[in-house]
This record gives C-alpha cells, sequence and structure tokens, in this order.
C-alpha cells in the first residue's frame, strides 16, 4: 500500500531526475536524439513531429517511464534483500543498460553511427541510474538476506538469452510482412554483430532475473516469471522502441510486436530454467 509520504518521495525523485534530464539535452542540444533519416524518408514523419508538440510529448514520454519504473520498483524491492538505496541504484542502471543496448541496435540495424549511440546510450543511462538510485532512497525498504540461493544461475542467464535471442528472431522474420515497410525496426538479425548484440541484451536479462528472482511477486512459477518478462523486462523494452512513434508515422504495430516477441522469449527461457531447476533439486 502506497502512502502519502511515499508518493510524495518518488515524485520529487522523478521531479529532481527528469529537471536534470532536460537540462542536460538543452545544454547539449547536439545530443537530442534523431532517427536515422533513411527511416523518416520511407515512412515519414509522426503527426506528432509534423505538429510542433514533438518536446512535450517527448517530455511526457520520460516522465511515464520513471513513474512506471517506480511503481515496478516499488514491487519487487519488498522481497529483493539489500539495502533500499542500493536496490535501487542496480535496477536503475539495469534499466539504463537494457536501453543503452537498444540505442546499440540502432547502429548495428538501422546505419547510425557508432559515436551517436554511444553519446545517446551515456545520455540515458545516467540519469536513468540516478533515478533508481533516488527512488530507491525515496521508497526503498532494507530488506536482510536469507538463506535462499538460485540453483545454477549461469543456467538461467543461458536459457533466457537462448530464449529471447530465439524467439525474437522467429517472430519478427515470420511476421515482419505485417508491418511492411517498418519491417527494419523489428529488428531482424542476418550478421553476427546483431546476433551477438541481441545475445548480449539476452544475458544481460538473464542476468537481471538472477538478481531480481527472489524479490519477484507470486508464489506461482509461471505468474512470477510473466511478471519478468512482461512486467518489468517487456514494459523495459517495449517503452524504449515506443519513442519511435514519436518521432516516424506507423512505427506502433512494428515497435508492439518488438516488444511482445522479446517478452515471450524471456518468459519462455524463465520457465525452461524454472523447470530444470526443480528437476534439479529434485
Amino acid at each position: 500500500m502506497w502512502k502519502n509520504r511515499d508518493i510524495a518521495r518518488a515524485g520529487s525523485a522523478i521531479i529532481v531526475t527528469l529537471a536534470g534530464w532536460i537540462l542536460i539535452r538543452l545544454a547539449f542540444p547536439a545530443l537530442d536524439y534523431y532517427p536515422p533519416e533513411s527511416l523518416v524518408r520511407d515512412l515519414g514523419p509522426s503527426w506528432i513531429a509534423t505538429t510542433g508538440i514533438r518536446q512535450p510529448v517527448k517530455v511526457g514520454y520520460v516522465t511515464v517511464a520513471l513513474v512506471l519504473m517506480a511503481l515496478i520498483f516499488r514491487v519487487i524491492q519488498e522481497r529483493w534483500p539489500g539495502r533500499g538505496a542500493v536496490k535501487g541504484l542496480v535496477y536503475g542502471m539495469w534499466f539504463g543498460v537494457v536501453w543503452s543496448l537498444g540505442f546499440l541496435t540502432g547502429w548495428a540495424f538501422l546505419g547510425t553511427t557508432l559515436r551517436a549511440e554511444l553519446l545517446n546510450s551515456i545520455v540515458d543511462l545516467i540519469p536513468l541510474a540516478v533515478a533508481g538510485w533516488l527512488i530507491g532512497i525515496a521508497i526503498g525498504r532494507d530488506v536482510p538476506k536469507s538463506a535462499y540461493r538460485t540453483t545454477k544461475p549461469w543456467l538461467a542467464t543461458l536459457l533466457v538469452a537462448i530464449g529471447f535471442v530465439a524467439v525474437h528472431t522467429l517472430g519478427v522474420t515470420l511476421l515482419a510482412d505485417l508491418v511492411g515497410p517498418a519491417s527494419r525496426l523489428l529488428l531482424v538479425p542476418s550478421s553476427p554483430l546483431q546476433i551477438t548484440l541481441l545475445a548480449g541484451l539476452g544475458v544481460w536479462v538473464g542476468g537481471m532475473y538472477v538478481v531480481l528472482r527472489e524479490g519477484l511477486p507470486f508464489e506461482n512459477t509461471w505468474a512470477r516469471a510473466a511478471f519478468f518478462a512482461f512486467g518489468v523486462f517487456g514494459y523495459c523494452w517495449t517503452w524504449f522502441h515506443l519513442f519511435f512513434v514519436i518521432e516516424i508515422a506507423g512505427a506502433l504495430p512494428a515497435v508492439l510486436l518488438v516488444g511482445l516477441t522479446g517478452a515471450v522469449g524471456v518468459f519462455a527461457g524463465s520457465l525452461a530454467y524454472e523447470w530444470l531447476a526443480r528437476v534439479i533439486r529434485s
């Protein structure tokens, strides 16, 4: 149950982070993100971009991202062992690295420059990590360590990574025709670099599943795996790609498909691990 004090503290953390984020963008306008020109040329700019409300919508986009981040953290930190501030920092950094790897897909799949995407990664990673830390200070609870241990954590990381890459690749390959010209946004891998980048993201998500597993709500295995796959990772991954909707016309179906296939893959990998872990323990 949220208390008024928790709402005020979380709101203050979000406002401070948002103000810093905006100041960075205002102080360094060259760091503002723009989609690849080839995408805008092929698909056209969105109505948001053409009507001149791009900047206010972006502020709203970031605000909602931080609010949802705080809501999810509030749920998982209740049973997640550790100090509140540290847990918030870890969660914020995990969130930021997912977005950073998302930026790098622009270089690997969409033809942007590595330098531009590394700068975008840094500009977003730092505020997200700070946001997590401040949210952890604001609403985090210190939870003592327990005797519970994850069976073969490397196996969980591996299976989540395999599930993510396999289901994502299969899904976007089979369904690419459904989104027409926007299929470039689906991140269909066709080179070693692209596969390696997706695998790196899968490993990162799998590692976070190991870290957060003890703090996930629900006793039912399916429900816990679904919460992580669709609530924790799925929201983060989909919301990152939703930025394309602000910039490019007709991007929403492709964005939702990328988010869904990724979340289903993480869900499949998580369930596979839970089943094997139960077999190993028995």
